[in-house]
């Protein structure tokens, strides 16, 4: 007749064993690893498909290509802006000792002062196309926002699409 303390002994180790082995994990398949455009991923929300995320990928090269350009654009107008108060500033200090009885030295400054008056046209030619770039940009952001930011994909899709899938 078995021992009753070596038959608890048994049936403990038993039950801790089944116990154990039913906290590992399965070993099904794993669920694709995901990443997303944004910084918060929906919860529970419909992945992209290839042909969106191809789109949004797209979408967030030419928000970046376009935000680069409009730095870039941003900085020239800032340049052209400074030299232009500068040469104001050099005008009317001209001006003021301008010797108004020297009929060579005012015509100096009247062409100066036309040349200085076609450069701030020029820039302010410029200014309106400016903003019709940064409101572009400012679409295409919005656009990315609402189809793409927070909004999550499979990475194997990412990198089918990278590698020219």
């Amino acid at each position: 007749m078995p021992h009753p303390l070596l038959s608890r002994i048994a049936l403990l180790f038993a039950s801790a064993l089944t116990l154990s082995t039913s906290m590992l994990p399965a070993h099904a398949a794993d669920p694709p690893r995901q990443g997303s455009f944004g910084v918060k991923s929906k919860a529970g929300g419909p992945l992209l498909s290839r042909a969106e995320l191809r789109e949004c990928m797209a979408r967030d090269e030419r928000v970046r290509t376009q935000a680069a350009a409009t730095v870039k654009l941003q900085a020239q107008l800032d340049q052209e802006k400074a030299e232009v108060t500068r040469l104001g500033a050099t005008l009317k200090a001209q001006m003021e000792a301008l010797d108004r009885t020297n009929a060579e030295a005012v015509n100096a400054y009247n062409e100066q002062a036309q040349a200085f008056d076609k450069r701030v046209d020029a820039y302010n030619a410029g200014t309106p196309a400016f903003n019709a770039k940064v409101e572009t940009l400012q679409r295409e952001r919005e656009a990315f926002a609402k189809g793409c930011e927070n909004r999550r994909f499979d990475e194997k899709d990412e990198i089918a699409i990278r590698n020219g899938k």
